[in-house]
Formats: C-alpha cells, structure tokens, sequence
C-alpha cells in the first residue's frame, strides 16, 4: 500500500471524531468499500501498535508521554506523516486517559 494514500486516510478516519476511533463508513465513502477494508485493517493495525508501546512515565505528563510514544513510533514507522502521527497520538491519548 502506498504511504501517501495510508497517510490521508489516517487522516481522514480519525481527523474529525470527537472520541478518537476509525470512522470507518467516512473511509468507504472516500475509499470505496473493498479498498476501506483493508485501510481500516492497516490502520487499526498501527493504532494498536502505537497504544501497546511501552512508556517509563517517570514524571512525564500525559501529553509528554504521548509525544514520546510517537517520537518512538515515528522511528518504527518513517513512512507516517507527521498529520498522521499527529491522528495516532489522539488515539493514544485517549486509551492512556
């Protein structure tokens, strides 16, 4: 899958939730429905990924460790764009909420 198109529809599938999740009837309307279906796989692949990575929170605060996280996962994963990243990280935020 190219990066560019997983990095709009990160974008486009998390971008105006109130709650942070994967809209996933937005990916189909913008995507089509065969090709949502493996965003949405890929993406809540990566979502998972960044949630699981382990965090010494020491004195952190919760957006400090959200942005370790992320600077962490952006190594893992160069491809993300930082709009992106950015869609993963509130993702993140809510689950350590």
């Amino acid at each position: 899958m190219d990066s560019e198109m997983l990095n709009a529809a990160i974008v486009a599938a998390i971008k105006d939730t109130a709650v942070p999740h994967i809209d996933k009837e937005k990916l189909s309307e913008i995507f089509g429905a065969a090709q949502a279906e493996a965003l949405n796989k890929n993406i809540s692949g990566l979502v998972r990924e960044a949630v699981s990575t382990p965090i010494e929170w020491g004195d952190m605060t919760l957006e400090e460790g959200v942005n370790d996280i992320l600077r962490r996962f952006h190594m893992m994963h160069p491809e993300l764009s930082e709009a992106a990243l950015h869609e993963i990280g509130r993702c993140v935020g809510w689950n350590l909420r």
